[in-house]
């Protein structure tokens, strides 16, 4: 089959769409970002693009830290509220009806009505273009019985191009094809 050349672009377009904190209790921002990935097992790593201009940018640069928030699909209109405005005009947490928890490793909140919650230092950043990538060490986990259910959240919301989506049927578990052989 034929395949078709396109311009650079991001192409890989099936990733988390999470609520990400930063700031602190008495000052703060979250917003959805869906250039959000895991980028190494020890220490354990997570990576998050956000443009300079964005309010959030400030809160990471400031504090050093960040919460990726993992929303289940129950919480989607939370999600899309908090990436549709800036919290430069309004206060996000209002506006979404969202409610701020006290971590344990960090001064960011959290969102409590997240299954889970990770708290992050940032570790390095990097300028890339359009975005800066925050590298945050992963310092806390907190998980709610939605997320211990197999030590997995069951209903994560998926950005697929410009779309949420919940994940749908398990193919199969990693490393079945090895079991097969």
């Amino acid at each position: 089959m034929t395949k078709l050349v396109m311009k650079p672009s991001t192409a890989l377009s099936v990733a988390p769409a999470v609520l990400v904190t930063a700031g602190t209790m008495e000052s703060s921002d979250i917003t959805t970002l869906a250039w959000v990935g895991t980028l190494c097992s020890e220490p354990p790593s997570i990576g998050i693009g956000v443009r300079p201009e964005r309010w959030l940018h400030h809160f990471i640069v400031e504090e050093g830290a960040f919460v990726v928030n993992i929303a289940d699909a129950a919480h989607a209109r939370q999600l899309d509220v908090c990436g549709m405005v800036s919290g430069k005009d309004v206060d996000k947490w209002k506006l979404s009806g969202l409610t701020q928890e006290t971590g344990t490793a960090t001064a960011v909140p959290l969102v409590a009505e997240c299954p889970v919650n990770i708290e992050c230092v940032v570790r390095e950043t990097l300028p890339l273009g359009s975005h800066d990538l925050f590298v945050g060490e992963v310092v806390a986990v907190h998980m709610d019985e939605r997320g211990r259910k197999g030590g997995r959240i069951l209903d994560p919301i998926c950005f697929v191009n410009g779309r949420y989506w919940k994940l749908g049927d398990l193919i199969a578990p990693m490393g079945f094809s090895r079991k097969q052989a």
